[in-house]
């Protein structure tokens, strides 16, 4: 695995997991369902060896999700603006004490898919803006020698 770009994907939010009747509509980067609409969106986790662990997750709109939606249809300026709150939909596995904090996310770039940039809640602030060591996130046998 290329140590610049560590990824881990989540495939469905977790409240979803056992019952994936509840999907209405399911795309590389929309669940829409029962239980909520859904964003994948990218947890980037800095790591004290310089790279960035990349967890693609869900996050769950809490903002006018029509009008989330519409800036991803629009693609361009309107999607590389997009900024919106919403709840964590996975567990981290190296922080499984942090469930559905609330968080903001944000697109930078028209091709990106959006970033978790911060949140309300103070312990995954910290996750998301101080370096953790890699040997705490990065899965052991992921780890080179």
């Amino acid at each position: 695995m290329d140590d610049q770009n560590l990824r881990w994907e989540h495939e469905v939010p977790d409240e979803l997991a056992d019952d994936q009747d509840e999907i209405s509509y399911r795309s590389r980067a929309v669940i829409l369902s029962e239980v909520g609409s859904f964003l994948r969106c990218i947890a980037p986790i800095r790591l004290d060896n310089g790279a960035i662990a990349r967890f693609g997750v869900w996050v769950a709109i809490l903002d006018d999700v029509q009008q989330v939606m519409a800036a991803g249809r629009s693609g361009g300026d309107a999607w590389a603006s997009l900024k919106f709150t919403g709840v964590l939909a996975n567990r981290l596995t190296p922080w499984p004490t942090i469930y559905r904090p609330i968080v903001s996310v944000a697109v930078s770039e028209p091709d990106l898919v959006p970033l978790l940039v911060d949140s309300r809640d103070p312990h995954m602030r910290n996750v998301l803006t101080r370096a953790w060591p890699h040997t705490d996130v990065i899965p052991p046998r992921e780890q080179r020698g």
